[in-house]
């Protein structure tokens, strides 16, 4: 059996009611692998067979792990960095941050939408998520004043942000683009200087951080990874990371290379 390698001091414990989704995956048997995965994975990792799916923000699905919370066979983060102390993970997709919003709530012009005081616009919280930090870090990339603008945005779990905005309690919110796919929503692109989707721009991106946790996370582009935890979750992982045509057709970018596995 594979042993999980935990960081001498856990960190920040998780306060607090975090929002959470299960879903079992595809597959006519029982579920024989239990995972736990970033919220914007939630409805792909639904489709792989033979598992069970818990979905919260990155970060929070970190924490759990490291305070023994809770025992996955199987991780899938969306930022390779939180998988540190944990397990060396397969990178496996990419992705876009964009801005979702409601049809005819919705500015043509993204950054009207941040500046306009008659569109709500969410996002989720930097400290339990990479969508969260990544949002705060592609503001601050922008020509926008991200100090003036990010307080008037209020934080929602990632799993259940974009239903908020459905239900009417939101204008627009920063998302990554698959998850305004999967709902089925309008959204406007940001420029690929803000967006964390080029991986060309690495260097661009990193010119700012976030603290988190007590640690400092640099802009980078937006990558998935997965590890199994245990034997169970191999077969699991596996089918999740080498499943191309799922994740694409989900919204996700699989690049040229991809899964690829640690050294």
């Amino acid at each position: 059996m594979k042993r999980r390698a935990f960081l001498a001091a856990a960190g920040v414990a998780v306060t607090g009611t975090a929002a959470a989704s299960l879903v079992t995956g595809g597959g006519d048997g029982d579920a024989t692998a239990s995972a736990l995965v970033a919220g914007s994975l939630q409805s792909v990792a639904g489709e792989v067979p033979d598992g069970s799916v818990e979905a919260h923000g990155s970060v929070t699905c970190r924490q759990y792990v490291l305070d023994d919370l809770r025992d996955p066979d199987a991780l899938a983060l969306a930022d390779p960095v939180l998988f540190e102390g944990i397990a060396e993970p397969t990178l496996f997709a990419t992705n876009a941050l964009v801005l979702a919003g409601r049809e005819g709530a919705l500015p043509e012009d993204w950054r009207a939408a941040v500046r306009r005081d008659d569109v709500k616009v969410g996002r989720t919280d930097p400290q339990q998520d990479p969508l969260g930090y990544r949002t705060v870090l592609a503001l601050r990339l922008s020509d926008l004043d991200a100090d003036e603008h990010l307080p008037d945005m209020p934080l929602f779990p990632e799993t259940s942000m974009l239903r908020t905005l459905e239900s009417g309690g939101l204008d627009a919110a920063f998302c990554y683009r698959n998850m305004a796919e999967d709902h089925d929503l309008p959204y406007r692109d940001l420029p690929p200087e803000i967006d964390f989707s080029d991986p060309e721009r690495a260097d661009e991106y990193a010119e700012v951080s976030i603290e988190v946790n007590g640690e400092a996370i640099r802009g980078a582009p937006i990558t998935y990874g997965a590890a199994a935890l245990t034997d169970a979750g191999e077969p699991w992982t596996e089918s999740l990371v080498t499943g191309r045509d799922r994740l694409e057709a989900a919204g996700f970018t699989v690049p040229s290379g991809f899964p690829e596995r640690p050294r």
